[in-house]
């Protein structure tokens, strides 16, 4: 039964890295992307959004074994969620803005901080309610 939940529950946080990436990025979906010009915005985002299933999984198996409060826990997870959104939004802002114009790395981190914020921050409060309600029910030492 608790690998199926973490099977579930990377499934739940792999669909929210893809809401949240969708519609924080959502402004740039008509842009062609530079290295592929026929790719949508919609299989970008879904393809990209899978690479959190390759790293979830193994976090929550490390965590579960850890001997850290649910409080605790539930933040690392929420602090991995943005970590991850924002690769895959930074990656997606590059591929269809940056790199279409002449952007340093500087000012595509902060614009796709300030393109992505109030999503990242939603997001990582639903992963924060969704992992504490769900894991506060086991006992912790």
């Amino acid at each position: 039964m608790h690998y199926i939940k973490i099977i579930i529950l990377s499934i739940v946080f792999s669909l929210l890295i893809f809401v949240s990436t969708y519609l924080s990025m959502q402004v740039f979906a008509d842009q062609p992307a530079a290295s592929c010009l026929g790719c949508s915005y919609l299989k970008d985002t879904f393809f990209f959004s899978l690479f959190s299933l390759l790293v979830i999984p193994f976090v929550l198996l490390f965590l579960t074994k850890a001997k850290i409060t649910h409080t605790l826990f539930s933040l690392i997870i929420s602090l991995i969620f943005i970590v991850i959104a924002f690769v895959i939004n930074f990656n997606l802002f590059i591929d269809r803005v940056s790199s279409w114009s002449s952007y340093n790395t500087k000012d595509e981190v902060v614009a796709t901080a300030y393109q992505s914020y109030p999503f990242l921050l939603t997001g990582s409060i639903i992963v924060f309610i969704i992992f504490y309600t769900v894991y506060k029910t086991k006992k912790r030492p």
